[in-house]
């Protein structure tokens, strides 16, 4: 009996080592996150579909809070690609550090709405009549006071004729509530509960290509994934993966609808209100990248709200800003992608 315990036993372990020598060796990596935002969701997306694992990489995630910890950590080879604007390479650029380059291309747009209290939609019907009063963002220097900056230079207000305050994003609604603001840029879902509420009123979507072109003058080409230079000039291969995985999420977002996205991200990402994130999604279909080419305008409309935020200030103007980004391995992505396609449909033939 004991004999054929142990048969059993060796035969089981066997098999289990059998199993792990056919399991594919994973190169991991690490990556920066400043938490399940939706700007970055294509990248959950891609890993909660295995799409990594399908490129042979595993991916250890780095959560940290905010963009700048997530750059710091990108400049200090804690990790080799992290998720964030491009407006951290061009502020790390005038710190001398001047090595962080995006890849792909995630957001097209600002993904952000300009909201004004409902009880001022008599007196408020353009962006001009802001001027003088007190409007919210997220926080000062953040993504959302620069767009809001540019959206005053652009309606001929000196973003200092206006005063800002610091609101954060789920705390906004408190803030407009409590008349602390008039309005101010609100990200979603705070920016269409309000409106659904009757406590606000749209003035610019910016999760709109059409109110973006309007009001910024152009797409705005923020959000992606960044890495450092050595990291491209020593491992392509690796940078290359990592941009096909992402050209593969965005690709697959374009294909299904949001409540089938919303279906394919774990609970931690969507939270408790799937109906909410689905909408949430549905508000977003023209915020993603279609592709992940980064377009040298959409670069420049952002480096233009960080001039006139005063995010940079104009002693320290950056002249060569296609030098922070590259659509070469996006390009050879799509490429590939082209040429296997061909052949497939060569031999189906």
């Amino acid at each position: 009996m004991k004999n054929l315990s142990f048969i059993i036993s060796l035969f089981f372990l066997l098999i289990s080592s059998n199993v792990l020598c056919q399991q594919p060796h994973l190169e991991k990596i690490k990556i920066a996150s400043g938490g399940h935002l939706v700007h970055f969701m294509p990248f959950d997306l891609a890993v909660a579909k295995g799409f990594f694992i399908d490129e042979g990489l595993d991916p250890e995630i780095i959560f940290l809070q905010g963009g700048t910890a997530t750059a710091q950590a990108l400049l200090a080879n804690q990790v080799d690609f992290s998720l964030n604007s491009i407006d951290h390479a061009f502020k790390a650029a005038i710190q001398r550090k001047d090595n962080l380059r995006m890849v792909v291309l995630l957001n097209k747009l600002p993904g952000m709405t300009l909201v004004v209290d409902s009880r001022l939609r008599n007196d408020i019907k353009d962006i001009s009549d802001l001027k003088g009063k007190s409007l919210g963002v997220t926080s000062k220097g953040s993504a959302t006071h620069m767009v809001l900056a540019s959206l005053l230079s652009n309606a001929n207000i000196n973003p200092a004729d206006v005063t800002i305050f610091d609101v954060g994003s789920s705390t906004f609604p408190p803030a407009l509530k409590n008349q602390q603001i008039v309005g101010g840029i609100a990200l979603e879902p705070f920016a269409s509960t309000l409106v659904e509420q009757g406590k606000a009123f749209i003035l610019a979507d910016l999760n709109t290509l059409r109110d973006t072109e309007r009001y910024l003058g152009g797409v705005y080409n923020q959000a992606g994934v960044l890495t450092r230079q050595d990291v491209i000039d020593n491992r392509p291969d690796l940078v290359q993966k990592v941009v096909n995985i992402h050209i593969r999420a965005l690709s697959w977002i374009r294909e299904h609808t949001p409540q089938e996205i919303t279906d394919a991200l774990p609970g931690k990402i969507v939270g408790s209100d799937k109906i909410r994130y689905a909408k949430t999604l549905d508000k977003l279909k023209e915020f993603y990248s279609l592709d992940g080419i980064i377009n040298p305008k959409g670069v420049e409309n952002v480096y233009h709200s960080m001039m006139t935020s005063g995010t940079l200030a104009n002693k320290n103007t950056i002249l060569n800003r296609e030098k922070f980004f590259t659509n070469y391995f996006v390009e050879k992505s799509q490429s590939d992608s082209i040429i296997k396609k061909n052949i497939s449909t060569n031999n189906n033939e």
